[in-house]
Order: C-alpha cells, then structure tokens, then sequence
C-alpha cells in the first residue's frame, strides 16, 4: 500500500510528459526519466513520514475522537488498537494535565 501515492504520481507525470511531447520516442525518454525522479522524491517524502509516525496533536484528536464514539469515557485499553498501551497512558494523562478530561476511576471523561 506504501508505494501507492509515488506510483499514482510518477505515473501521471509519465502520461502527461508523453502527451505534452506528442508520443515522441525523446519525449517518451524524458518522461521515463522525470517519471522515475518523481517517482523517488515522492517514495522517500512518504517513508519519512510513515517512519516519524503521527504527530501529538494527530495523536489527541484521535483519542478525543475515540472517546466521543464512546460515551466520552475512554479507558487506556480502548486506544490499544492504535498505539501501545504505556502512550495511550501518557498521552490521557497529558490532556487531563491541560484540563481536557478528568480521571475518573480507571478511565477518563472527557
């Protein structure tokens, strides 16, 4: 699934090159060669991001996303499917330390 966003626009970039050249034997050079450049700028862009993983502020809104799905009470065990469960710990402690929810028991309410 990885290579799906460099594969969509190396290959776009190939067919438009190739058209804008007029179906040309250089023109179908050229835009293998810039199809395959795009094609690994845009592959490394991805794996970078995929390698640094959601941000902070990616990681509350999902938790508060999560825990209006649920009620607006959200355990640490329920963000299990998403990240390990020593984060989900932190992270429900961090957003009851700015006041977002508070510790109620086992969980929190937001």
């Amino acid at each position: 699934m990885r290579p799906l966003l460099p594969l969509s626009g190396a290959l776009g970039l190939f067919l438009l090159l190739f058209a804008a050249f007029r179906f040309t034997l250089g023109g179908l050079l050229l835009a293998l060669l810039l199809s395959a450049l795009l094609f690994l700028l845009l592959d490394r862009w991805q794996g970078g991001f995929l390698r640094r993983g959601p941000s902070p502020w990616a990681r509350e809104r999902l938790a508060m996303k999560e825990a209006w799905r649920r009620g607006g009470f959200l355990r640490p065990e329920d963000l299990s499917p998403y990240m390990p469960l020593s984060e989900a710990q932190a992270l429900l402690q961090a957003l009851a330390g700015r006041g977002l929810c508070r510790r109620e028991g086992e969980g929190y309410r937001f």
